[in-house]
């Protein structure tokens, strides 16, 4: 039995989570931009660093 694309479903999830981090960082960032507010960009950051990570350590 073949899995679509070889991935099972786990990794699709994990797939789902990094990129809502990633949307995460875009929405906190361009806010913060948009609000002068330092701890929101500094937020966003921690996100795109957890999403980076996150894809990083689960390769499927």
């Amino acid at each position: 039995m073949s899995r679509p694309e070889g991935r099972l479903p786990s990794d699709h999830r994990v797939r789902r989570f990094s990129v809502a981090l990633a949307g995460g960082t875009l929405l906190t960032s361009a806010l913060g931009l948009y609000l002068d507010s330092l701890w929101l960009l500094g937020a966003g950051a921690w996100l795109l660093i957890a999403a980076v990570l996150l894809e990083l350590v689960h390769r499927p």
